[in-house]
C-alpha cells in the first residue's frame, strides 16, 4: 500500500512537471512570437486552409482516378495516353499562360514523342505523370 502511495505521488509530480513545462513553452512562444497573437492565429489559419485545399484537391484527384480505373476494370495501357482537346498550339498557349515557368523547349512536341513531353513538363512543374496528363486533358 505504501509503495502504491509513493507511485501516485511520483506520477503526480511527473504530471505537474509536464504541465509546468507545457505552460512555460506556451508563455515563451507567445512572448517571443514576432507577430501579435491575432496575426499569428491568422497566419496559422491561412496555412491550414492552404494545406487543407491542397489535400482536398489531391484526394479528389486520387479518388476520381481510382473510380475511373475501377470502372474500366483496372489499369491499362491507355492510362498513359495523352488526350488533348484542340490543337497543340492552343494547349501550349494555355500552358504558357498558366505556368510561366514552362519554356519553349519544355513544350516542344513531335507526334510520337508524348512521353518525352510529359517527362519535361512533369520535371518543370514538379507534378506526377498522372497530374500532367489530367492537366493537359482538362485544357480546352
Amino acid at each position: 500500500m505504501k509503495q502504491m502511495d509513493n507511485m501516485n505521488k511520483d506520477n503526480s509530480k511527473i504530471l505537474m512537471a509536464t504541465l509546468a513545462g507545457i505552460g512555460a513553452g506556451v508563455v515563451a512562444g507567445i512572448m517571443l512570437a514576432p507577430e501579435n497573437g491575432k496575426a499569428t492565429r491568422e497566419s496559422v489559419m491561412r496555412s491550414l486552409y492552404k494545406a487543407s485545399d491542397e489535400l482536398n484537391t489531391s484526394m479528389k484527384s486520387w479518388t476520381d482516378n481510382l473510380k475511373t480505373k475501377l470502372s474500366q476494370g483496372g489499369a491499362s495501357e491507355e492510362d498513359d495516353q495523352l488526350v488533348m482537346h484542340g490543337s497543340w498550339e492552343d494547349v501550349k498557349g494555355q500552358l504558357r499562360q498558366n505556368y510561366e515557368e514552362l519554356t519553349e523547349e519544355d513544350l516542344s512536341y513531335q507526334q510520337g514523342s508524348e512521353h518525352e513531353l510529359l517527362d519535361r513538363i512533369q520535371r518543370r512543374l514538379g507534378k506526377t505523370k498522372d497530374e500532367v496528363i489530367r492537366l493537359l486533358s482538362e485544357l480546352r
